[in-house]
């Protein structure tokens, strides 16, 4: 049996003219400009078009305009729910403007965020929604001259200049978790964080520093930052030992995760040593994901705006690939913490 047996040549635009009895041309007006063709012509050809389950190629078109249908939104990392609901925000507005959504992942690595930009300078994407994995701006730059917009999304120290960005206000985040776990009593704190690139990390972890100077507590003495490779559940397992050692002595009295997936493997860590939240220590989390209020205890964390951030982002980029007057902005949302029950006053 023949390895192409049942699969049929696709029916092209001269299928479409033979079966309508109309010029290649006139179908091409019916699909691109159908206001300058008859009724009855238009009529004609349309019922061809379904009669023969026609796909126009928007390869050829894409080549014409220099431009596809479609958009690229590059994330940190595909497994992690945060990026589920910025993907829904981007494509629900995408497809409004019948605009296809291409996921791209640099599972944090330069050289894969690298490729998936020249991807998507050689696809001639109509424009881009990025999560870039460190502050070099590089690449961008060279995908905007490819004439390929883009808009920089959960990093919000870009500048004007440079382009447009969507962010959550991760300063204050930061000083809100931090805030808390001062109220509570805990004087002694680890921030677990994502690697050191990552803007999101960085600014969360001065928020924290800033709250506890404010109490009149000096964040040098007060914080520890232990690093992982990623901000994934696994990775916030196995900082777990880290995170711990020295004993009970030095052991912190609260937990400042950089993200809802390192709280994650914080619990689960623990939990395989015998010791748990709050009981032990208090742990904090960083996005309110689904499951940070399913988990047990339900997870402290920074809620942020994960379906308008994609939402935002795509109305600018949109505003660019559209709008002469177009200005490049930065939008901050507000974040806003969501108290259960892994954190604890301190017990005396």
């Amino acid at each position: 049996m023949s390895s192409t047996e049942g699969v049929r040549r696709p029916v092209g635009i001269n299928d479409v003219a033979a079966r309508a009895g109309v010029s290649p041309g006139t179908v091409s007006n019916v699909l691109n400009r159908p206001e300058r063709v008859a009724d009855a012509t238009r009529a004609r050809v349309e019922d061809a078009i379904r009669d023969l389950d026609y796909v126009r190629n928007s390869s050829g078109r894409s080549l014409r305009s220099g431009r596809s249908d479609s958009v690229g939104l590059l994330v940190l990392d595909i497994t992690n729910p945060f990026f589920t609901e910025v993907a829904r925000g981007v494509e629900d507005v995408a497809a409004g403007e019948g605009l296809a959504v291409v996921l791209l992942n640099s599972a944090e690595q330069q050289q894969r965020q690298q490729r998936s930009l020249r991807l998507l300078a050689e696809q001639r994407a109509a424009g881009a929604v990025v999560m870039p994995v460190d502050g070099d701006t590089a690449d961008l730059l060279w995908l905007r001259k490819q004439g390929v917009p883009w808009v920089l999304l959960d990093r919000g120290d870009v500048g004007a200049e440079t382009g447009c960005s969507v962010a959550v206000d991760n300063h204050a985040g930061g000083a809100a978790a931090g805030r808390h776990l001062i109220n509570l009593g805990h004087e002694r704190i680890t921030y677990l964080s994502g690697p050191e690139g990552l803007e999101q990390c960085r600014t969360r972890l001065a928020g924290l520093r800033a709250a506890l100077a404010e109490s009149g507590i000096d964040p040098d003495d007060a914080v520890r930052v232990v690093r992982t490779p990623q901000l994934t559940a696994e990775a916030g397992e196995k900082a777990v030992e880290e995170v711990l050692a020295g004993g009970p002595r030095r052991r912190p009295q609260a937990v400042f995760c950089a993200n809802d997936q390192l709280a994650l493997g914080v619990l689960k860590g623990l939990g395989e040593r015998g010791l748990g939240a709050p009981a032990d220590l208090s742990v904090v989390g960083y996005d309110d994901v689904g499951f940070s209020a399913l988990v047990h205890p339900g997870l402290t964390t920074v809620a942020q705006p994960k379906y308008e951030l994609g939402r935002a982002a795509m109305r600018l980029l949109l505003s660019e690939l559209h709008d002469t007057g177009h200005r490049h902005e930065q939008m901050r949302f507000a974040p806003e913490l969501i108290v259960r029950g892994s954190t604890a006053a301190l017990r005396e």
